[in-house]
C-alpha cells in the first residue's frame, strides 16, 4: 500500500472507531510495541504499549483505554489504574524519545511531532513495571 493510501486507511479508522492502531513486532532483542493514532486530533495523548503482546491483548487494552479517554475528554490519570482486567495497568507520561522511536506514523499523519504520549504499562511476572528496579530496561522509554 502506498503512503497516501495508508494514511487514508488510518483516517477512515479514526473516523469509524476514534483511533487507529499500529503494531510493530519485535526483532532480535528489541521488543514489539503497539500505539494509537487519532487521539491527538482531539487534544488527547496517544497511547503506547511496549512488549510482545498478542495482537488481541494489545488492541483490546489500547482500544478500551482510548475509548475511555475520549469519552472522558481528558488524558488518563498517571499511576496505577484498574480497568477490570486481571491485573491493573500503570500509566505514565513519556518524553520526546517516544515520539521519535515509537510513534513515527503519528508524526506522519499529523505532519508534526507536537503531541503527547502516555505509556501504558503492564507488570512483569514479578509485579514490576517499567521504571521499577529490576524491570527489563527494553520495555522502558524516557520520561520528561
Amino acid at each position: 500500500m502506498t503512503a497516501p493510501g495508508r494514511m487514508r486507511e488510518v483516517a477512515q479508522n479514526i473516523d469509524a472507531f476514534g483511533q487507529h492502531l499500529f503494531q510493530i513486532f519485535g526483532q532480535g532483542t528489541a521488543p514489539g510495541f503497539t500505539y494509537t493514532i487519532g487521539n491527538a486530533d482531539r487534544g488527547l495523548p496517544e497511547l503506547l504499549l511496549i512488549g510482545d503482546f498478542p495482537s488481541r491483548i494489545a488492541a483490546g487494552l489500547l482500544n478500551e483505554l482510548g475509548a475511555k479517554m475520549r469519552e472522558d475528554g481528558k488524558p488518563l490519570a498517571t499511576g496505577l489504574i484498574d480497568i477490570g482486567w486481571s491485573i491493573p495497568v500503570k500509566i505514565r507520561r513519556t518524553g520526546p524519545l517516544a515520539r521519535t522511536r515509537y510513534t513515527i506514523q503519528v508524526n506522519r499523519y499529523l505532519g508534526h511531532d507536537c503531541y503527547s504520549v502516555l505509556q501504558v504499562m503492564v507488570c512483569d511476572e514479578n509485579g514490576r513495571y517499567p521504571g521499577d528496579p529490576g524491570c527489563d530496561h527494553r520495555y522502558d522509554v524516557d520520561r520528561p
